[in-house]
């Protein structure tokens, strides 16, 4: 085992986290004065291990393995510790497996999860990362933090992952807009047909949102007599686990059920997919 490789091997994956947008072959070997050969094979083998991923064909980016390991160190600053016991609770409340997602530069990732019993459940993998535009905790995210959103309406194209993803940016614009609005975000079947996804936001100290609590089930399910009170025990949770962080009492939306059923009521209107 070579100790200078693996010292190679570190200072890439600590270059990579403070460019969490990715970065070329050619930037990161000018910016660690390291040769583009040593670099390349480097590379190759962390992106064979998951620690690096590639964003395109020419960029870089910190893999799922990197941001796991790099939660495990910081327990993302304490989140994943505070957020755990209310994420148990959330879950034995609604019998649903919640999930604990975070931002990780231009992605969005799952850092935690707590499961139910449920015979039929919605199981995402942590560390992997979810879309954007095509999921409840990637529009979420994009909602309420400005540089995520122009991303997505600025993107050159848009995938279109079911027939309900929404790839059209005057939807999506007016998506973000009522995202903000409700406090809460609701994907139907844009990511996988048949399942139905909610996410709320978890407010930081600084009163940034930078993570959200989601739950993901098939949409029989999250029936609109029921989704009104998952997504209020979720507001209920991500308020406690905000103010936990230090998040100014102001700044915390806290949804009760009679707030979320008259949302609801206005979001799907005579919404032909139930």
């Amino acid at each position: 085992m070579n100790p200078a490789r693996i010292d190679r091997a570190l200072g890439i994956l600590g270059y990579l986290a403070q460019h969490q947008e990715g970065c070329t072959l050619k930037r990161l070997c000018e910016g660690m004065s390291m040769p583009m050969s040593s670099a390349h094979d480097l590379l190759q083998v962390l992106v064979e291990l998951d620690a690096v991923r590639l964003v395109g064909q020419r960029t870089y980016a910190l893999g799922p393995r990197s941001v796991i390991l790099a939660l495990s160190i910081v327990d993302s600053v304490d989140l994943r510790q505070i957020s755990r016991p209310h994420l148990a609770e959330l879950c034995e409340e609604i019998n649903e497996n919640t999930y604990l997602a975070v931002r990780s530069g231009n992605t969005v990732v799952y850092a935690d999860r707590e499961e139910a019993g449920q015979t039929l459940s919605v199981v995402m993998k942590l560390g992997g990362s979810r879309p954007l535009h095509g999921s409840a905790v990637g529009k979420l995210l994009a909602a309420y933090n400005t540089d995520l959103e122009q991303r997505v309406l600025q993107a050159s194209s848009l995938e279109q992952f079911t027939r309900y993803t929404l790839a059209n940016r005057d939807h999506l614009r007016a998506e973000f807009s009522e995202i903000r609005v409700r406090a809460y975000s609701v994907s139907d079947g844009e990511s996988v047909e048949g399942i139905l996804g909610l996410a709320v936001p978890i407010v930081d100290a600084a009163g940034t949102v930078n993570a959200a609590v989601h739950v993901s089930a098939p949409r029989g399910r999250l029936a609109p007599d029921r989704l009104p009170f998952v997504v209020a025990a979720m507001s209920h949770t991500a308020a406690q686990i905000s103010l936990q962080l230090g998040a100014p009492e102001e700044k915390v939306p806290l949804k009760t059920l009679e707030e979320v059923s008259a949302l609801e009521h206005d979001r799907i209107g005579g919404y032909s997919r139930y």
